[in-house]
């Protein structure tokens, strides 16, 4: 894939060493971490990780660049370099870490919120940041309560266009995540199929997506985090 394409696609590779070193920073890994990269790309983050944790797992789905990092990195000690969808694995690890591809960082969040792991750290658009922090405010989308049920988020550090090859159009931030609960596949999809309703009042959502007409009459957009939860997780059982 050429670098027109690749940025296309969102691949945009981190090559500071600055925001990488704050990446590795903001996840608190601890010395005997397993932690769990999506998309080894260029392997900016690779060493860093791997002298800080016992075990990193790195995943890429690129084929070129996952034969390219083998030869690049593969005799870092405790580093497993894997080519594979990252977001399709349900292994256990400790600490994410990723400089999430922007056409998947709505993908990646809502894996996120079904594993178990406690900590992490992420570079994403800087858009797509200000959903993932919005809680419970008005405006928010479903990804912002699904990723407000799930972690704890706070912006670290901003990450200029410059500190990526080819540079994106747009800035970037670094957010840290510590869990709060894990939520499962069906609880992620009920809070999707509810802010396809999110100007209707709950009664009428919950009608039209044929669980009954018991809810109130506040709108599903104006309804807090953990009432939307509440009503996601009792229509997905």
């Amino acid at each position: 894939m050429t670098r027109s394409r690749r940025a296309e696609a969102g691949q945009h590779f981190l090559a500071s060493a600055g925001a990488a070193s704050r990446v590795v920073d903001a996840a608190r890994i601890g010395a005997g971490d397993t932690v769990y990269e999506a998309g080894t790309g260029t392997g900016a983050l690779v060493p860093l990780l791997c002298g800080a944790a016992r075990r990193v797992i790195s995943v890429e789905s690129d084929a070129r660049l996952h034969a390219e990092a083998l030869d690049r990195l593969g005799g870092l000690p405790g580093l497993e370099l894997r080519h594979a969808d990252a977001f399709s694995s349900d292994e256990a690890f400790d600490v994410f870490v990723s400089s999430l591809p922007y056409s998947q960082s709505r993908r990646a969040f809502e894996w996120m919120a079904r594993q178990d792991f406690g900590r992490g750290a992420v570079i994403v658009q800087r858009e797509f940041a200000q959903k993932v922090m919005a809680g419970g405010a008005p405006g928010k989308r479903a990804i912002g309560v699904v990723a407000a049920a799930a972690f704890e988020i706070e912006r670290v550090a901003g990450v200029g266009r410059e500190s990526f090859v080819p540079p994106p159009r747009v800035d970037s931030v670094i957010l840290s995540l510590r869990r709060r609960a894990t939520l499962d596949r069906a609880t992620v999809a009920a809070i999707n199929s509810l802010f396809s309703y999110r100007r209707k009042t709950l009664r009428s959502a919950l009608r039209l997506l044929g669980a009954g007409g018991s809810g109130g009459t506040e709108r599903v957009g104006d309804l807090g985090v953990g009432e939307i939860v509440r009503v996601a997780r009792s229509i997905s059982r």
